[in-house]
């Protein structure tokens, strides 16, 4: 039945004649378009490495400052995986960040989880894009290895913030 259909002119259920500009368009990327996103990330990475230590002097006991220090490195140990990725693709070394973007709003604990849960949903949907576009299957695996980490640390900023409510 498959066959039939791609006889009759559909590529994986869908008619290639209506397949111009559809929400699958939207989802896949080219390669080029993945090293931009790559080289944003970097960066992205380590402004949340700078915003996660100022989040752990916030933090009201130990086992919240144990699992922010553990995203933080979580954090450090993405950056490196990108720009290994970046590197191994593009030809160019990219060094690790070093300016810190200082924001001068003085926030509350919970404001900053609540911050941080929504910047890791927004990349969840960005690595997805950007492991789609991956040439191998070891690089793939590297930004699920990201992606599976954000969505973590999503689970764990709900934790610490039902339990800064309560």
């Amino acid at each position: 039945m498959y066959n039939e259909y791609n006889r009759q002119g559909y590529s994986y259920g869908y008619p290639r004649y209506k397949r111009e500009n559809t929400v699958v368009d939207d989802e896949l990327i080219t390669l080029n378009v993945a090293l931009e996103l790559i080289k944003e990330a970097i960066k992205e990475e380590k402004q949340n490495e700078f915003f996660y230590e100022s989040i752990i002097t916030k933090a009201p006991d130990e086992n919240a400052k144990d699992i922010l220090s553990s995203i933080r490195d979580d954090e450090k140990k993405h950056n490196e995986i990108l720009r290994f990725i970046y590197s191994n693709i593009s030809g160019e070394v990219i060094e690790n960040p070093t300016e810190k973007v200082i924001e001068s709003k003085e926030t509350k604990y919970y404001e900053d989880l609540e911050t941080a849960l929504l910047k890791d949903v927004a990349l969840v949907k960005k690595y997805r894009k950007i492991m789609g576009a991956m040439p191998t299957s070891r690089m793939h695996t590297l930004v699920m290895s990201i992606l599976t980490d954000k969505l973590r640390h999503s689970a764990l900023y709900n934790y610490l913030m039902n339990k800064a409510k309560n």
